[in-house]
Protein backbone atom coordinates (compact mmCIF):
# COMPACT_ATOMS: atom_id res chain seq x y z
CA UNK A 1 0.00 0.00 0.00
CA UNK A 2 1.02 3.32 -1.17
CA UNK A 3 1.39 5.59 2.12
CA UNK A 4 -0.36 8.72 1.95
CA UNK A 5 1.28 11.84 1.77
CA UNK A 6 1.44 14.78 4.30
CA UNK A 7 3.53 17.02 2.95
CA UNK A 8 6.36 17.58 0.70
CA UNK A 9 9.61 19.89 0.74
CA UNK A 10 11.25 20.60 -2.73
CA UNK A 11 15.01 21.32 -2.23
CA UNK A 12 17.28 22.73 -5.21
CA UNK A 13 13.76 23.67 -7.19
CA UNK A 14 15.12 24.89 -10.63
CA UNK A 15 12.16 24.84 -13.88
CA UNK A 16 11.73 26.62 -16.57
CA UNK A 17 8.00 27.14 -17.42
CA UNK A 18 6.84 28.29 -21.10
CA UNK A 19 3.45 30.28 -20.65
CA UNK A 20 1.29 26.73 -21.55
CA UNK A 21 3.54 25.08 -18.89
CA UNK A 22 2.30 28.39 -16.28
CA UNK A 23 -1.09 28.17 -17.58
CA UNK A 24 -1.53 24.42 -16.39
CA UNK A 25 0.45 25.24 -13.10
CA UNK A 26 -2.32 27.88 -12.87
CA UNK A 27 -5.49 25.57 -14.00
CA UNK A 28 -4.33 22.68 -11.49
CA UNK A 29 -4.00 25.24 -8.58
CA UNK A 30 -7.80 26.75 -8.99
CA UNK A 31 -8.67 22.72 -9.33
CA UNK A 32 -7.55 22.42 -5.80
CA UNK A 33 -9.67 25.62 -4.62
CA UNK A 34 -6.54 27.89 -4.55
CA UNK A 35 -6.80 31.39 -4.82
CA UNK A 36 -4.08 33.19 -6.81
CA UNK A 37 -2.81 37.02 -6.50
CA UNK A 38 -0.05 38.12 -9.03
CA UNK A 39 2.20 41.04 -8.18
CA UNK A 40 5.59 42.61 -9.40
CA UNK A 41 8.57 41.57 -7.73
CA UNK A 42 12.35 42.16 -7.79
CA UNK A 43 13.47 40.68 -11.52
CA UNK A 44 10.60 38.98 -12.02
CA UNK A 45 7.17 38.47 -11.09
CA UNK A 46 5.32 37.43 -7.42
CA UNK A 47 2.51 34.62 -7.18
CA UNK A 48 0.75 34.47 -4.09
CA UNK A 49 -1.51 31.51 -3.69
CA UNK A 50 -3.71 30.64 -0.48
CA UNK A 51 -5.70 27.07 0.20
CA UNK A 52 -7.30 26.38 3.26
CA UNK A 53 -4.43 25.37 5.38
CA UNK A 54 -1.31 27.14 3.45
CA UNK A 55 -0.53 30.25 2.17
CA UNK A 56 2.77 30.30 -0.21
CA UNK A 57 4.89 32.23 -2.59
CA UNK A 58 6.54 31.36 -5.61
CA UNK A 59 8.86 34.37 -6.99
CA UNK A 60 9.24 34.03 -10.90
CA UNK A 61 12.67 35.68 -13.08
CA UNK A 62 11.45 36.50 -16.39
CA UNK A 63 13.97 35.90 -19.03
CA UNK A 64 13.28 35.44 -23.01
CA UNK A 65 9.48 34.79 -22.49
CA UNK A 66 9.62 32.22 -19.92
CA UNK A 67 9.04 32.14 -15.82
CA UNK A 68 12.24 30.60 -14.09
CA UNK A 69 11.30 29.52 -10.51
CA UNK A 70 14.30 28.52 -7.93
CA UNK A 71 14.95 27.53 -4.27
CA UNK A 72 13.46 25.39 -1.37
CA UNK A 73 9.50 25.33 -1.05
CA UNK A 74 7.99 23.45 2.27
CA UNK A 75 4.30 22.01 0.81
CA UNK A 76 1.44 20.92 3.40
CA UNK A 77 -1.61 21.43 0.98
CA UNK A 78 -2.10 18.32 -1.49
CA UNK A 79 -3.55 20.08 -4.04
CA UNK A 80 -1.12 22.10 -3.97
CA UNK A 81 1.69 19.14 -3.85
CA UNK A 82 -0.01 17.44 -6.61
CA UNK A 83 0.17 20.93 -8.97
CA UNK A 84 3.72 21.58 -8.39
CA UNK A 85 5.37 18.38 -8.48
CA UNK A 86 3.46 17.76 -12.05
CA UNK A 87 4.40 21.38 -13.48
CA UNK A 88 8.23 20.19 -12.30
CA UNK A 89 7.94 17.04 -14.49
CA UNK A 90 5.60 18.44 -17.19
CA UNK A 91 8.55 21.52 -17.68
CA UNK A 92 11.07 18.84 -17.23
CA UNK A 93 12.32 20.62 -13.89
CA UNK A 94 15.40 19.61 -11.36
CA UNK A 95 14.68 18.93 -7.50
CA UNK A 96 15.13 17.03 -4.38
CA UNK A 97 11.91 16.23 -3.05
CA UNK A 98 11.35 14.82 0.49
CA UNK A 99 7.64 13.40 0.39
CA UNK A 100 7.00 13.13 4.49
CA UNK A 101 4.24 10.12 4.91
CA UNK A 102 2.56 8.36 7.93
CA UNK A 103 5.80 6.00 7.50
CA UNK A 104 9.24 6.39 5.92
CA UNK A 105 10.79 9.38 4.42
CA UNK A 106 11.28 9.20 0.99
CA UNK A 107 13.68 11.45 -0.75
CA UNK A 108 13.91 11.58 -4.93
CA UNK A 109 16.07 13.05 -7.09
CA UNK A 110 14.81 14.87 -9.76
CA UNK A 111 16.60 16.04 -13.19
CA UNK A 112 14.81 17.11 -16.44
CA UNK A 113 11.81 15.82 -14.97
CA UNK A 114 12.85 12.05 -14.58
CA UNK A 115 13.26 10.56 -11.13
CA UNK A 116 16.71 9.47 -11.16
CA UNK A 117 16.86 8.31 -7.76
CA UNK A 118 14.75 7.21 -4.94
CA UNK A 119 15.55 6.75 -1.53
CA UNK A 120 13.68 5.40 1.92
CA UNK A 121 14.37 6.62 4.93
CA UNK A 122 12.98 5.08 7.83
CA UNK A 123 14.10 6.17 11.52
CA UNK A 124 18.55 5.43 10.70
CA UNK A 125 17.54 3.03 8.51
CA UNK A 126 18.49 3.87 4.42
CA UNK A 127 17.49 1.76 1.15
CA UNK A 128 17.68 2.44 -2.00
CA UNK A 129 14.45 2.01 -3.75
CA UNK A 130 15.34 2.98 -7.36
CA UNK A 131 17.92 4.32 -9.26
CA UNK A 132 17.13 4.98 -12.89
CA UNK A 133 19.53 3.07 -15.67
CA UNK A 134 21.12 4.80 -18.28
CA UNK A 135 20.06 2.45 -21.10
CA UNK A 136 17.34 -0.48 -20.50
CA UNK A 137 18.26 -3.27 -22.91
CA UNK A 138 17.66 -6.72 -22.71
CA UNK A 139 21.35 -7.92 -20.99
CA UNK A 140 20.61 -5.11 -18.40
CA UNK A 141 17.43 -6.72 -17.84
CA UNK A 142 18.62 -10.13 -17.64
CA UNK A 143 22.15 -8.85 -15.32
CA UNK A 144 19.37 -7.44 -12.90
CA UNK A 145 17.61 -10.48 -12.55
CA UNK A 146 20.20 -11.98 -10.55
CA UNK A 147 19.84 -9.64 -7.85
CA UNK A 148 16.65 -9.56 -5.38
CA UNK A 149 16.30 -5.93 -5.68
CA UNK A 150 14.44 -6.49 -8.77
CA UNK A 151 11.46 -7.18 -7.19
CA UNK A 152 12.18 -3.70 -5.53
CA UNK A 153 12.13 -2.28 -8.69
CA UNK A 154 8.48 -3.58 -10.51
CA UNK A 155 6.48 -1.88 -7.24
CA UNK A 156 8.32 1.47 -8.50
CA UNK A 157 7.52 0.81 -12.21
CA UNK A 158 3.95 0.41 -11.31
CA UNK A 159 3.88 3.33 -9.16
CA UNK A 160 5.47 5.73 -12.15
CA UNK A 161 2.73 4.66 -14.37
CA UNK A 162 0.09 4.90 -12.07
CA UNK A 163 1.16 8.79 -11.87
CA UNK A 164 1.74 8.77 -15.78
CA UNK A 165 -2.22 7.33 -15.86
CA UNK A 166 -3.10 10.44 -13.88
CA UNK A 167 -0.74 12.87 -16.14
CA UNK A 168 -2.83 11.90 -19.44
CA UNK A 169 -6.06 12.21 -18.21
CA UNK A 170 -5.61 15.80 -17.20
CA UNK A 171 -3.80 16.18 -20.44
CA UNK A 172 -6.54 14.65 -22.28
CA UNK A 173 -9.01 17.47 -20.37
CA UNK A 174 -6.80 20.08 -21.30
CA UNK A 175 -6.53 19.08 -24.75
CA UNK A 176 -2.60 19.54 -24.14
CA UNK A 177 -1.33 17.58 -27.42
CA UNK A 178 2.46 18.36 -26.29
CA UNK A 179 1.66 16.63 -22.98
CA UNK A 180 -0.22 13.73 -24.32
CA UNK A 181 2.45 13.11 -26.53
CA UNK A 182 5.27 13.17 -23.34
CA UNK A 183 3.13 10.97 -21.68
CA UNK A 184 2.54 8.33 -23.91
CA UNK A 185 5.92 8.02 -25.07
CA UNK A 186 7.11 7.92 -21.26
CA UNK A 187 4.41 5.54 -20.36
CA UNK A 188 5.60 3.25 -23.27
CA UNK A 189 8.80 3.10 -21.67
CA UNK A 190 7.71 2.02 -18.70
CA UNK A 191 5.59 -0.41 -20.43
CA UNK A 192 8.60 -2.23 -21.95
CA UNK A 193 10.43 -2.11 -18.60
CA UNK A 194 8.11 -3.53 -17.14
CA UNK A 195 7.01 -6.21 -19.42
CA UNK A 196 10.65 -7.45 -19.41
CA UNK A 197 10.81 -7.67 -16.13
CA UNK A 198 8.18 -9.80 -15.49
CA UNK A 199 8.68 -12.03 -18.64
CA UNK A 200 10.91 -14.45 -16.54
CA UNK A 201 10.38 -14.24 -12.92
CA UNK A 202 11.51 -17.47 -12.30
CA UNK A 203 15.10 -15.87 -13.38
CA UNK A 204 15.75 -14.15 -9.50
CA UNK A 205 17.57 -16.75 -7.59
CA UNK A 206 17.36 -16.35 -3.93
CA UNK A 207 14.86 -13.28 -3.90
CA UNK A 208 11.18 -12.70 -3.74
CA UNK A 209 9.70 -13.13 -6.57
CA UNK A 210 7.16 -9.64 -8.45
CA UNK A 211 3.29 -10.46 -7.55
Amino acid sequence: MTEKIREAEYCDVNMELKRADLEQFLGKLAQCGASMKWRDGQGGVILTVATRVQRQEFCFAQKAGRFILTGTFHLHDSGLIHAFQFTLIRAKGCAVIKHFTEGPILISKIKNGEAQSIMELNGPRKKVVYEKPIHVTSEDVLKAFKSAEIAERIPVLRLEMDYELVSLQDALKAQDGEEINRVKARLEELRRELLMYEVFPQKIPGGKQPK
